[in-house]
């Protein structure tokens, strides 16, 4: 069959977990490899997990967000719990599944070490793929309404916008350069051969797969500057 390999387009695949488990059931019959994101909080279910992986799973997209409770409290993503991360992620793991993480940097919580605390949780958890992005305050959201009042806004130019080229704010803790700095040092040094080998030991998930899509990422970054 053509199309051996998909992705669900959905914010959380877990989020009815009854339905999840009757689609699975169901997604095993298919004989398909895919994809889908959830929340890092679902799976704490075994049986879950279980059948995501008989029905073909190859990875989650996670939106972990930061390793910092503090800073996910201050967006309201209390859901995510960072003293669970490593237990969570290794259920996961063990049932040959990889994990792709949702990483933001930029939050005002954030300083200057981040990127190099961020890295190293990332190759001690083996997380196994990441999206990285730069805070971005969408209008109509309650961070963009935040610094707006708070005049730090730089420009309505949305180029700016897109949480990967620009920093559309002034950040806390650190200058527009330094954010956008040590965004791309983590997007290289994520990708490096050091990290990659680092995070492959841990997660020993879908190796073959989890090596082509690790090197991949790292041409792509190939001659990429601060």
């Amino acid at each position: 069959m053509k199309n051996k390999f998909f992705v669900f387009w959905d914010d959380n695949f877990f989020g009815d977990i009854n339905y999840a488990k009757e689609l699975l059931v169901e997604l095993k019959k298919l004989n398909k490899k895919w994809a889908a994101q959830v929340t890092l909080e679902r799976c704490k279910d075994e049986e879950l997990l279980k059948l995501a992986k008989e029905a073909g799973c190859v990875y989650f997209f996670v939106g972990i967000e930061s390793f910092s409770q503090e800073s996910l409290g201050s967006v309201n993503k209390g859901i995510n719990d960072v003293n669970r991360y490593k237990s969570l992620i290794d259920k996961i793991h063990n049932n040959n599944i990889c994990v792709q993480a949702g990483i933001i940097f930029g939050f005002d919580t954030d300083k200057k070490d981040v990127f190099k605390k961020t890295l190293d949780a990332c190759n001690e958890l083996g997380i196994d793929g990441a999206t990285i992005s730069i805070l971005t305050p969408l209008p109509k959201t309650p961070i963009y309404a935040q610094l707006k009042e708070e005049n730090r806004l730089i420009t309505g130019d949305w180029s700016y916008y897109n949480g990967k080229t620009r920093v559309a704010y002034i950040p806390k803790n650190m200058s527009r350069e330094e954010l956008f700095d040590g965004y791309m040092w983590f997007r290289r040094e994520f990708y490096s051969l050091k990290s990659i080998y680092k995070r492959m030991s841990k997660s020993k998930t879908n190796i073959i797969y989890n090596l082509i899509v690790n090197l991949g990422y790292k041409i792509s970054l190939k001659g990429t500057k601060s």
